[in-house]
């Protein structure tokens, strides 16, 4: 799969959901040679219309941009690296919840690597915030397990109410991990203010039982040790250092066949 599975629908729709807006839009190519035509048309209509407009552009149509501010934390982790120790903590019958992008890419080839399959994990596909969310329904249905809600610090900071609702739900087998780098990993690597955000503190004040930080592989250990058995919902940020794998595959399988592994591994018929 060369693409998320969620670009190849959104693309599709799209020019539709503008039309249905009466946004009027153009599409640059790569190939256009009148960019600023079809720019300055867009901000006369804009002017003229006192509302939006909308530019859709092609894959290749611009050219490849390195950050101006491409800031790198003095952090020692890199998100894999995090990943892998937390799956060494969980048992078979947990189950992960994890965020769009690079941690679901992430968890999905660690779990290959490791011949695990899928069954034990939700990959959150195109649903940037909604983890927490669905971590805390899996929660609810299965109380008898522990789930693992793995997410990201972008992701956090575009719901953050939804940190409140967690909080507060009292939810005891429920684990909140935030990877937290302080920027868009997924998309480019623009910064976020999640560094000077205290995510711990906003979690403590919205109701969870435990809350931890960890730097370090020692500090993850240390931090699921007293996690484990501990009445949640408990939220674990592990603040990392930006970067990926330049060979970070995608997932062969579907969102479907994801979903439907998960929901065969609970024992709950489709």
């Amino acid at each position: 799969m060369k693409d998320e599975p969620q670009h190849i629908k959104q693309g599709r729709v799209t020019p539709a959901l503008l039309d249905a807006m009466e946004i009027p839009w153009q599409i640059l190519e790569s190939s256009s040679t009148d960019i600023e035509v079809i720019v300055d048309a867009a901000i006369k209509q804009m002017e003229d219309r006192s509302g939006p407009a909308a530019l859709l552009v092609r894959k290749g149509a611009f050219a490849p941009y390195v950050l101006q501010k491409n800031v790198q934390s003095h952090y020692p982790l890199l998100r894999e690296e995090a990943i892998q120790r937390l799956i060494e903590h969980l048992s078979a019958t947990d189950r992960v919840v994890a965020t769009t992008g690079m941690p679901a890419r992430e968890l999905y080839e660690l779990r290959m690597a490791r011949g695990e399959g899928m069954g034990n994990d939700f990959l959150t596909v195109g649903s940037m915030g909604h983890a927490s969310s669905i971590a805390l329904g899996l929660a609810r249905s299965q109380p008898a397990r522990r789930v693992i809600c793995l997410d990201g610090d972008g992701s956090v900071l575009m719901h953050m109410g939804s940190l409140a609702i967690v909080g507060q739900s009292r939810q005891e087998n429920l684990i909140h991990v935030v990877l937290n780098n302080s920027a868009h990993d997924s998309v480019g690597g623009q910064p976020t203010c999640a560094f000077a955000v205290d995510l711990a503190d906003v979690a403590r004040a919205c109701g969870y039982q435990k809350v931890l930080v960890a730097e370090e592989l020692k500090e993850i250990d240390q931090a699921f040790a007293k996690l484990i058995g501990k009445k949640g919902p408990s939220f674990l940020e592990i603040r990392i250092n930006k970067g990926a794998r330049v060979d970070l595959g995608r997932p062969k399988s579907s969102p479907v066949e994801n979903r439907d592994a998960l929901m065969n591994g609970l024992g709950i018929q489709l």
